[in-house]
């Protein structure tokens, strides 16, 4: 397994996830202004875009699953039970593929997605009230 990967022209991360930096909230219809050609901050990026790490950048997907080729990106969060981590898909483009699933299904965690406008939890009942729990506590 490859310890890492440089995200090179991908940016999803600073279009697709909610945060924000230096006062502007990026949501899906507010990417980040400093992405010019990449992240023109790059050297001094707020502390939480130099933390976070798809599950592509951790270097545990194939090669294949780069997110800017499957406009899809993979998170990795905590879960207090079982493996005591599950995956949520970050697909604002319904890119997801039975072919994406399979490979996703081979880490025996939950996963958690949306398909054709409809949302997917894949993982035991626990998982489920914990997410329930999950969304209410973000609000």
């Amino acid at each position: 397994m490859e310890q890492g990967r440089e995200c090179g022209e991908c940016d999803l991360c600073c279009r697709w996830l909610s945060h924000k930096v230096y006062g502007q909230e990026i949501t899906l219809d507010s990417p980040c202004r400093f992405i010019k050609n990449g992240c023109s901050i790059h050297k001094n990026r707020p502390a939480h875009c130099k933390r976070y790490e798809c599950m592509w950048s951790q270097g545990v997907l194939p090669e294949w699953m780069f997110p800017k080729d499957i406009r899809i990106i993979v998170s990795v969060k905590n879960w207090p039970h079982g493996r005591g981590k599950w995956l949520e898909l970050i697909d604002p483009e319904n890119k997801i593929t039975d072919e994406i699933l399979a490979e996703l299904v081979k880490f025996d965690v939950p996963i958690k997605y949306f398909r054709d406008g409809k949302e997917y939890i894949h993982g035991p009942s626990e998982f489920e009230e914990f997410y329930k729990d999950y969304v209410k506590k973000r609000g």
